[in-house]
């Protein structure tokens, strides 16, 4: 073997280690889009399925992090019309609170809305850009399933 195969072959050997050396590139999560609209579904005990609408946007660049936005949710008794929400994004799971409100963008006037404050969890379906998730209101005694599209 020459010198230059030998320096050739020592040159390969440490391109080697020092790539496995080096941890590979993360995957940057996809940002939040700058609104989402979908559907929710209500199925009460021994009741009637309720469905309706509801919209997000989003302020910020939709980086991971800190959430804040409105909020507008169609509802039976309780709604949201333009309501701050706030909540966190980390790339895959979309967290946040806000308040539906009585003779807010509901169906029937006048409803009983108890706390007001909701907690919704929005997933990103894999390789998609659609969310699933659900909405939890009055201490979480009623569940909504949601999904939603940029």
């Amino acid at each position: 073997m020459g010198a230059d195969a030998h320096v050739f072959g020592r040159w390969i050997l440490v391109t080697a280690l020092l790539a496995a050396a080096v941890p590979p590139a993360q995957a940057q999560p996809a940002p939040l889009p700058g609104a989402l609209s979908g559907r929710w579904t209500v199925v009460p005990a021994g009741g009637r399925a309720l469905v309706d609408v509801f919209s997000v946007r989003f302020d910020g660049t939709g980086a991971p992090g800190p959430v804040t936005g409105k909020l507008t949710w169609r509802g039976v008794n309780c709604g949201a019309q333009d309501e701050p929400l706030k909540g966190t994004w980390d790339g895959v799971e979309l967290r946040f609170e806000s308040h539906l409100r009585a003779n807010s963008n509901t169906q029937n006037m006048n409803g009983a809305c108890g706390n007001s404050r909701g907690e919704w969890v929005l997933r990103r379906k894999p390789g998609s850009s659609t969310f699933e998730g659900e909405g939890l209101f009055n201490e979480g005694k009623v569940v909504a399933t949601l999904t939603a599209a940029p």
